[in-house]
């Protein structure tokens, strides 16, 4: 997807991370997010609803088998708030565990769909929430984090709604990666102007314990499009398979390049980032 306007990263250079340029207000970035984006879409007849339940089932399964959110099969299931829930993918797979899940979303037609899956779903940014302070043993960032211009006071609010020992589980694309390096603006996880502040893994440590909670763990993984992707975006320019079926099809044959992508990550770092974070007790 293109959008219109020029965008710059200005990174920090203690920490490495980055952070998108001229700065917006939250009117003007919703701007950037189409009614028809795609992680709203909840086809579910035909074909495409058959494939589109597929892919859900594998990302559901897969997903709670690698970090972070395999950190949960460790837990009994309890109360989890899903940040950045849209259509709720995540929320109904943790419903089917015996969790109950609260969703912040802030776009009032995925939050629909989440609320139809059994997702408390409150429209709106963290602050705006009305999460209950020392309510909830999980909270989720899975690539929302990036599209929020202050991480640490989110965080912040997130931290004051967790139970004493509460876990936050984040991923967000790695800026600090080769993939990022190696592809510059035409990374697949730049994404400007929706990403707002880019992390590289000591930017995630240090917004984690800004925030008041206690890093865990940081690791790395290889996403199956990131670069399949962002060759694309180098020789083409563009995404050549938009939307529907066409999309479907391209993201499916992107585990074609994983075998490439996995050992030269191994060398320098996956292209998505994860962290497991907790409230101290007392």
């Amino acid at each position: 997807m293109t959008t219109p306007g020029e965008f710059e990263v200005l990174s920090c250079p203690r920490c490495g991370a980055g952070t998108t340029l001229p700065l917006k207000s939250a009117d003007e970035l919703a701007a950037y997010y189409p009614s028809g984006y795609q992680a709203y879409e909840a086809t579910e007849g035909g074909t495409l609803g058959a494939i589109s339940r597929a892919i859900r089932a594998w990302q559901a399964f897969s997903g709670f088998r690698t970090p972070p959110l395999s950190t949960l099969r460790e837990r009994s299931p309890g109360r989890a708030v899903d940040v950045g829930c849209g259509r709720g993918d995540l929320g109904a797979a943790l419903i089917e565990r015996g969790w109950t899940v609260t969703g912040v979303e802030p776009s009032p037609d995925a939050c629909k769909v989440a609320a139809g899956r059994g997702i408390d779903a409150r429209c709106g940014n963290v602050a705006a929430a009305g999460l209950e302070e020392e309510s909830y043993d999980v909270a989720s960032l899975r690539h929302s984090l990036e599209h929020v211009s202050d991480p640490v006071g989110d965080l912040g609010g997130i931290a004051r709604a967790l139970r004493p020992g509460g876990l936050v589980l984040i991923t967000v694309p790695n800026f600090g990666g080769w993939q990022s390096r190696r592809f510059g603006s035409r990374w697949y996880h730049l994404d400007l102007p929706r990403h707002r502040v880019h992390f590289t893994q000591a930017a995630l440590r240090t917004a984690l314990e800004s925030a008041g909670l206690r890093v865990a763990g940081v690791s790395t993984s290889t996403s199956t499009v990131g670069l399949p992707a962002s060759a694309q975006y180098a020789i083409a320019g563009r995404c050549l398979f938009p939307t529907g079926m066409a999309l479907r099809v391209a993201s499916a044959a992107c585990v074609l390049a994983y075998p490439v992508a996995w050992p030269l990550d191994r060398l320098g770092g996956g292209d998505q980032l994860h962290a497991v974070a907790y409230r101290v007790r007392g």
